[in-house]
């Protein structure tokens, strides 16, 4: 039996494990938020994988071992190794991702209007829709290509069995689905880092077999035709340029990785979750890719052009073109695999933004959860069928996708700006996102017209756009103010609402996540509430940026406007919630969700939240990868005892 046949065994299991995965999950979908965030409750091992899944792409697949024919090893394994792998995927995990988990918010536009305004966030969601549509699309569009060229299946046939699959799983199941989905790919595509490791070092030896057979000079520093691209250009490939590209704005200004963020258990979680994915997104695609380019070089020299017709991104075709069939059908799997994995992660970051920042904003913004759950699969729908019809549109991704790329920096750096400085304005925002948009959505115009394609004639868009965003960003802050730069009025009197957060922050549940999801509202709302309780005097920030910005305690004068309006236990910051909590935890009983939401009457989603927030302040321990095992502390004991004494 050929590659082909193989193929189509493992092709018929994988759809049948993805599809019966959708089915299962679908029972765990009870809310809005279990089926947009997992009801935040992805752990470490599988989120690791999550996050992998994303940055292991079809793409990737593609070039990076194009790069080392181009250029050669070395900065092969700096264009996606280091520039993305590690700085891209590992800066988000140091400087973003436990601030994200923090602000409570379920998207990136969500957060923006925390953090600035109502407009930022919509324009923002637009743009991140549409951005999102074309990289669903052209994800599953590439893969396709590749896999009628092995199969012999037409693009057009590949392609609709493909949606039928990811679009039956990820409507029925959402976030949840897709999570465990992914979890399934990435196994699949790690265990194929040693697999193919082992079959180039099996069958060609070291890199010595390289280094006497590539046709370029030295493979670590030149290509196939013995030339290479730069270290510091704005042109592209340039490993520069990567930095920008890979490294920052594609990472910090896209929805997707947001989405992963907000749904795990913590900010520990989101923090290391893609630390270790980092970790395995450079073996991949700063190591095995690569490498697999060098190879494929040195095994085939005249097949690539100058010597041959075969452009470098062909590489990884070629190669499983001269591998055994077994072998060749189980990677032509992971491409699938990592394009499937990269697709839907996209598709909910994109349908989750139509729910969240469209419909449930506009139309229903006193929904409950449990009533957005069947619009929420109704637009998932819809934008699968959006994303499907695309496809089909020529040239229609390759065109959505371009705009994606350029739509997707100015973003990036009003994130970072927003999380770091208090004094940034909505204004500064607004304008330097909005003008980054407009110039390097003209930049896109100009190359796919070339009409005047500045790409050829200047550089890459990518730092250019980063240039003016921020100078405009920066200039037209001067002309705004801050809504955070506020007086402190204060005063005694609040609502009933404004009671309630304060209630909750002298509790303990002290940061925007844990109010959010204790309302349960769209943290816009909550944002808010917690503004407008600073203004009032009752509260305060525990910093000026990063996590502390969205970690509040009561002051004095907002304990005593709290003693006046409710009854509390002085010294004993905890409610009764959290105690039964530590009392069931004490007498070492397991801990059952479903039990004790009906004991507390709380949903899972808030006592989760509860949890959380005992660990937080050191009254729980927890452990485990997979399954979540949580123990009480020293401090925890000493809180029961006090509050027995009180």
């Amino acid at each position: 039996m050929g590659t082909a046949g193989i193929f189509t065994i493992f092709f018929a299991i994988f759809g049948f494990v993805m599809v019966v995965v959708g089915w299962i999950t679908r029972k765990w979908i009870g809310r809005s938020t279990d089926y947009l965030v997992a009801g935040r409750q992805i752990n470490l091992l599988v989120n690791i994988l999550g996050v992998a899944a994303i940055g292991y792409a079809g793409t990737t697949l593609t070039l990076a071992p194009a790069f080392t024919l181009m250029g050669g090893l070395v900065k092969s394994i700096f264009m996606l190794g280091v520039a993305y792998s590690i700085t891209g995927i590992v800066s988000y995990a140091l400087l973003i991702a436990p601030v994200a988990r923090r602000t409570g918010a379920h998207t990136l536009p969500e957060w923006l209007e925390i953090r600035y305004d109502s407009k930022v966030r919509f324009v923002v969601t637009l743009t991140t829709i549409v951005a999102m549509l074309g990289i669903t699309a052209n994800n599953v569009l590439s893969m396709a290509t590749i896999i009628s060229g092995f199969t012999g299946w037409s693009v057009q046939m590949t392609i609709l069995i493909t949606f039928a699959i990811f679009m039956f799983f990820t409507v029925l199941g959402g976030m949840w689905a897709v999570t465990l989905t992914d979890f399934i790919q990435g196994v699949l595509c790690t265990i194929a880092i040693p697999l193919l490791l082992g079959f180039l070092f099996v069958k060609y030896g070291g890199l010595s077999f390289v280094a006497q057979n590539w046709p370029g000079g030295d493979f670590w520093t030149q290509g196939i035709a013995g030339k290479t691209f730069p270290w510091f250009s704005i042109s592209y490939p340039s490993v520069l340029v990567a930095f920008f590209l890979y490294g920052m704005a594609l990472v910090w200004g896209s929805n997707s990785y947001w989405i992963r963020v907000s749904s795990v258990r913590s900010e520990r979680v989101a923090k290391y979750s893609f630390l270790w994915a980092a970790v395995i997104l450079f073996l991949a695609n700063g190591f095995m890719y690569p490498l697999l380019g060098a190879y494929v070089g040195a095994t085939n020299p005249g097949a690539f052009v100058p010597r041959g017709s075969a452009a470098p991104a062909a590489a990884f075709g070629i190669f499983l073109r001269t591998a055994p069939p077994v072998l060749a059908a189980y990677f032509l799997l992971t491409t699938m695999a990592a394009s499937v994995s990269t697709s839907t992660t996209y598709y909910m970051a994109g349908s989750s933004v139509i729910v969240r920042d469209l419909y449930q904003r506009f139309f229903k913004p006193n929904a409950k959860p449990e009533q957005l759950v069947k619009p929420s699969m109704l637009f998932n729908t819809i934008f699968g069928v959006a994303s499907l019809l695309l496809c089909f549109f020529p040239g229609g991704p390759v065109y959505l996708f371009a705009f994606a790329t350029a739509w997707l920096a100015p973003v990036a750096v009003i994130v970072i700006l927003g999380f770091y400085t208090r004094k940034f304005s909505s204004t500064g925002a607004f304008v330097g996102g909005l003008v980054g948009l407009i110039f390097m959505s003209i930049w896109t115009l100009l190359d796919l017209t070339k009409v005047y394609p500045l790409s050829s004639k200047i550089g890459h868009m990518v730092i250019p756009g980063l240039a003016v965003s921020l100078a405009a960003a920066m200039i037209a802050n001067f002309f705004g103010k801050s809504k955070y730069e506020i007086s402190i009025q204060k005063r005694d009197k609040l609502t009933e609402t404004e009671l309630e957060v304060l209630e909750l922050i002298y509790k303990g549940y002290n940061t925007m996540a844990e109010i959010t999801d204790l309302l349960d509202v769209d943290s816009s709302k909550s944002g808010t509430l917690v503004l407008s309780l600073e203004r009032a005097g009752v509260i305060e920030r525990l910093g000026n940026g990063g996590m502390n910005f969205y970690t509040f305690k009561v002051t004095d004068f907002g304990k005593d406007v709290l003693k006046k309006m409710r009854k509390t236990n002085e010294g004993v910051e905890i409610d009764e919630v959290g105690l039964k909590l530590l009392e069931h935890v004490k007498e070492g009983k397991q801990i059952l969700a479903d039990k004790l939401s009906k004991e507390t009457g709380l949903n899972p989603m808030a006592l989760a939240t509860v949890i959380n927030s005992l660990v937080r302040r050191g009254y729980l321990k927890e452990s485990g990868l997979w399954r979540r095992r949580i123990s009480i502390t020293k401090e925890g004991l000493e809180v029961l005892s006090k509050f027995k004494k009180s």
